[in-house]
């Protein structure tokens, strides 16, 4: 059994509203497994829960739970139920049948009925209304919550109609069109609303309801679908609305889908379906009397093969066995095996060196005789199999053991009284409908965990890529080297406005004292008084450094390296143009990379996530996904660190909480005209911009060297007297705040120092409280963030030509992912460093500089790598 998802939605209301359950008599209707029944008896102060349900195995799955989440309770069991208690909390399980009025003699009077997704069949709505109408008799004063997929409407308007005529009123009814929005000033500063959830529980929370939502949909589609169509029945719609996800729904609608008549509607056509069901209750039929002259009923075995069709129908719809199916699979172990595809061994002539898939089929040389147990199957493995199927290289299928059809088979035969006719309807649903779905299900379901993780391995390196230190206060060049097409140069000032964009073309082969680009470069440095010049780490990136040193260029601008993924590709996209109407991308990408120097977490928002060049195979992640975590990365470093006004993009300023995208050209166009905000008061002067707004940007929008300390930090401006106070407090000046030395002051201070009583005497709350505790300690820039790098390359290795085994080289770590990490060493594409290969020593984390072996030159493969040592 699995916990559906009203079950979840309720015991989070649960949670936020725990005094309507201080105390209490509580009942829960239909329990399945107790989910929300032992949430409340986790985080509530009941006095009595009453978990109930008519199923016998339900009732005992109910008793392991209770007994494994309370194990400090006492079990005391009758006939008719089992109690759970000690001297705080008594929590008892009871046989609950709706159309069985005498069972409610044994329950008593409830103050409070919960449900979760107790309103699904229309059958059982009356038995459910008579029992919240008993209940309501003995006290009119009892409570019903019930969360309810509305999978049906006309199901959900009955339920309501019925609760009309006993005179029930519906206080709350929130239907599915609900928007939930977890906005970043709720997360931040108005906790207390949301219970204190964290925000990665908000998110589970929101995506969750969006998933019920498109489910929801679904099957309100599928049914107006198959009513047009008449294809519908009452066996269908039951079968419809009692799937648990859009696998299940898919399994139960795929045979519908096509305009065509199935087997099993073609053999009903001819009238065989009587003798269908008598040949799988155990009658006899004698399938010679029912031939004709008919070309699809002539002989013995066409009769024969229309009605197990019919049989394969009836079982493959049927719930019971529905049910079953999803039990079993969680008891197998399946195995996923590739191989390669015949149309990839085929020679490929030396002069064009084509494939048809875009990569070459020895990448996935490993998958070629692969097999592994889907327990231990990596995700990192799904993922490669995945795309090698997708590049037509690979064929995958899942090895179903035939445990699973044995154990299935017993089951049907106990629901249908001939064993025949049960084997053979089976074999046939089973090969034509039931297997392939099982394959799909399991491979939908290692797909989506293997998304998921590789979601995860790119937010984890994201967030760290996304807190890079800016360098404030300077002007900045930045270069996109290149050879043919020259070297692009972008020269911004320390707002991040651009100052000059040019091209020259560096004589990089040869040792030219007299380069006229060298001359060049120094005059546009020169004019613009750069303070700092940021080299891109793609193509050429090594021929330009040496050649800033050999023409000293660099002897006076530091150099620092600069991750330029993704640079190229923005500079194409209409953001770039939208941002510089009329410019050379070229021209773009030079601008974006001293931008990444000035603001990298407003520079890099701006490209696809799959082009920044962090995570695993992020290519394959679907889009929305990526750009959803995306979304929530930038708001969790938007949360900790806040946004400079002064010089956020426009893309990184739409993304803050109240704004849009007008609104942030606004503030652009207000901070130009200005010349930069001086206080965050100032941020009401922008026009479109009135208080409500203002109260939801402020908290996120930083000034850093206004006149007013506090602006400098996340506190918002409506907690600034609170601050003030506290400050003095605990004996520290905020006008001290920007310096070194205030965030050990704080810690001292607040080392002994009660929340909760402080609050209070604050007169504030404990959340609001702990945040400016944590402004106040909050270091500008500590051991979360990284920090750009001068050039750390090895100057005797410069290409992959110059590679072998044994040579050690120094680079930056780049990226890292569940099987090691990959580090940029200047001579081309990054090397991987296998977790086998990382010794004895930490993991290397993102912006780590490392010095390593090479074990591996990169031809044929990708360059190997041996961790030697972390530099500092």
């Amino acid at each position: 059994m699995k916990t559906w998802e009203a079950a979840l939605m309720l015991s989070d209301w649960i949670l936020c509203n725990k005094d309507l359950f201080h105390g209490k008599d509580v009942l829960e209707l239909g329990a399945g497994v107790g989910f929300t029944g032992i949430s409340i008896g986790k985080h509530c102060t009941t006095k009595t829960i009453t978990i109930t349900d008519c199923h016998i195995d339900v009732l005992k799955l109910l008793e392991e739970n209770i007994a494994i989440n309370f194990p400090e309770l006492q079990k005391d069991g009758t006939s008719i139920s089992t109690c759970f208690s000690n001297e705080k909390k008594h929590i008892s399980v009871k046989k609950l049948d709706w159309n069985c009025i005498e069972d409610l003699d044994d329950i008593q009077n409830p103050d409070v009925i919960i449900g979760a997704d107790i309103v699904y069949d229309p059958l059982i709505l009356k038995p459910l209304c008579t029992v919240i109408n008993t209940f309501f008799k003995r006290n009119p004063l009892t409570e019903v919550y019930i969360a309810s997929i509305i999978r049906n409407e006309d199901t959900f308007t009955k339920f309501l109609d019925h609760l009309g005529k006993i005179n029930v009123t519906v206080e709350k009814y929130m239907p599915t069109t609900c928007n939930l929005n977890w906005d970043q000033e709720v997360q931040r500063y108005r906790k207390n609303v949301v219970d204190y959830l964290k925000p990665e529980r908000l998110q589970e929370l929101h995506e969750t309801y969006q998933k019920v939502v498109q489910f929801t949909k679904k099957v309100k589609s599928v049914i107006e679908t198959l009513k047009k169509s008449k294809k519908l029945t009452p066996d269908i719609e039951k079968s419809i609305l009692n799937a648990r996800n859009l696998s299940e729904l898919d399994f139960l609608y795929a045979p519908l889908k096509s305009n065509s008549l199935s087997l099993a509607e073609r053999a009903r056509k001819l009238g065989l379906e009587p003798f269908a069901i008598k040949c799988l209750n155990g009658d006899i039929v004698e399938l010679q009397m029912l031939c004709t002259d008919n070309e699809e009923m002539l002989t013995i075995e066409k009769v024969e093969s229309h009605i197990i069709h019919i049989v394969a129908d009836i079982i493959y719809k049927d719930t019971r066995v529905l049910s079953e199916m999803r039990s079993l699979k969680e008891q197998t172990r399946f195995t996923i095996q590739s191989s390669q595809t015949k149309s990839s061994t085929k020679e490929i002539k030396e002069d064009t060196k084509k494939y048809d898939s875009k990569s070459d089929p020895e990448t996935y040389k490993i998958y070629f005789d692969w097999k592994c147990p889907t327990h231990f199957v990596k995700s990192y493995q799904i993922l490669a199999v995945n795309r090698g199927e997708d590049e037509k290289i690979l064929s995958v299928k899942v090895l179903i053991p035939d445990w699973y059809y044995n154990r299935l088979e017993r089951y049907c035969m106990t629901l249908w009284k001939s064993t025949n006719w049960v084997r053979k309807g089976l074999g046939d649903a089973y090969n034509r409908l039931m297997k392939p779905w099982l394959s799909r299900q399991v491979r939908s379901e290692l797909t989506a965990a293997a998304h998921k993780e590789a979601v995860n391995t790119f937010t984890a390196n994201l967030e760290k890529y996304l807190l890079t230190e800016p360098i404030k206060n300077k002007t900045i060049a930045g270069l996109d080297p290149g050879f043919k097409a020259g070297c692009k140069v972008g020269i911004i000032n320390a707002n991040g406005v651009k100052l000059d964009a040019c091209t020259i073309y560096p004589d990089l082969r040869r040792h030219n004292v007299k380069d006229h680009a060298a001359k060049q470069l120094e005059d546009i440095l020169l004019k613009h008084r750069v303070d700092l010049i940021g080299l891109g780490n793609g193509t050429a990136c090594r021929e330009t450094e040496a050649w800033l040193k050999t023409h000293h260029i660099s002897d006076n601008i530091p150099v620092i390296i600069v991750p330029e993924q993704g640079a190229s590709i923005y500079s194409v996209s209409k953001e770039a143009q939208k941002e510089h109407p009329d410019m050379d991308p070229n021209l773009i990408s030079a601008l974006s990379i001293a931008r990444r120097v000035l603001d990298p977490l407003g520079e890099l928002i701006k490209v696809d996530p799959k082009n920044l060049g962090v995570g695993l195979y992020q290519h394959d992640i679907p889009p929305k996904m990526l750009e959803t975590a995306l979304d929530a990365t930038v708001e969790k470093v938007v949360s900790l660190v806040g946004v400079d006004i002064n010089t956020a993009s426009q893309a990184m300023l739409r993304r803050i909480s109240g704004l849009n995208d007008g609104r942030a050209k606004k503030i652009l166009a207000y901070r130009q005209d200005s010349g930069g905000f001086k206080t965050r008061e100032e941020i009401l002067k922008v026009t479109g911009i009135g208080k409500i707004t203002y109260q939801q940007c402020a908290g996120f929008l930083k000034v850093l060297t206004g006149k007013e300390p506090l602006d400098a930090t996340i506190i918002h401006p409506e907690s600034y007297s609170i601050a003030k106070l506290f400050a003095k407090k605990i004996g520290v000046n905020v006008k001290e705040i920007s310096q070194s030395h205030f965030p050990e002051l704080v810690e001292r201070g607040t080392a002994n120092i009660d929340v909760a009583q402080t609050s209070e005497e604050l007169n504030t709350d404990a959340a609001t409280l702990e945040l400016i505790i944590s402004a106040f300690k909050q270091k500008p820039y500590e051991d979360n963030v990284i920090s750009f790098c001068r050039p750390v390359y090895s100057l005797a290795v410069q290409t992959t030509e110059q590679l072998s085994k044994g040579v050690t080289l120094t680079g930056v770590v780049r990226n890292v992912v569940p099987f090691g990490c990959f580090v940029d060493c200047g001579v081309g594409d990054n090397g991987l460093i296998h977790r086998s290969n990382l010794g004895g020593n930490q993991t290397p984390k993102l912006g780590d500089r490392v010095a390593v072996t090479v074990i591996g030159t990169p031809k044929p493969k990708r360059l190997q790598l041996k961790l030697d040592k972390i530099l500092s």
